[in-house]
């Protein structure tokens, strides 16, 4: 009974309703974002590819978009309820940008590895190396003195 008065109440609830009017909204100016940013890409290959150089208005144009594709990706997984452009302001690339721009460590795996299985084997003991007699040591065939 209370599971089915709280369901009512959220379908009843308008700043739900709106928030999916806001996603809609946000989900179709992605999807521009989206085709501007593959110009963009597009445009700085091309320029990198003719004249060596990237273009450095183009840069901060994909720096921006890349901000503000970032914010309404926030926006529409419900991690952020700040609205994006244009219900807030245009996303300031360079707060972005700082964190792109350092390199980043690859995490360390910690990895427990499992001690290898013994397989039984017989254990030998080294040969032991016979040493022949020395010289000295050895009886030489003389004939016995007599």
């Amino acid at each position: 009974m209370r599971d089915e008065k709280n369901v009512e109440e959220c379908l009843k609830n308008k700043s739900v309703w709106i928030r999916l009017l806001y996603m809609i909204l946000f989900t179709i100016l992605y999807s521009i974002a989206e085709i501007v940013i593959f110009a963009v890409a597009v445009y700085q290959f091309l320029s990198v590819l003719f004249t060596g150089n990237k273009d450095e208005k183009i840069l901060n144009l994909g720096k921006s978009l890349s901000a503000y594709v970032y914010q309404v990706l926030q926006f529409l997984t419900f991690n952020s309820e700040t609205k994006p452009y244009p219900m807030g302001d245009w996303p300031d690339a360079k707060l972005l940008a700082a964190h792109a721009d350092k390199p980043k460590r690859a995490p360390r795996k910690t990895t427990t590895r499992k001690p290898a299985a013994k397989k039984p084997t017989a254990k030998r003991k080294p040969a032991a190396k016979k040493e022949e007699p020395k010289a000295e040591d050895k009886p030489e065939d003389k004939p016995a003195e007599g």
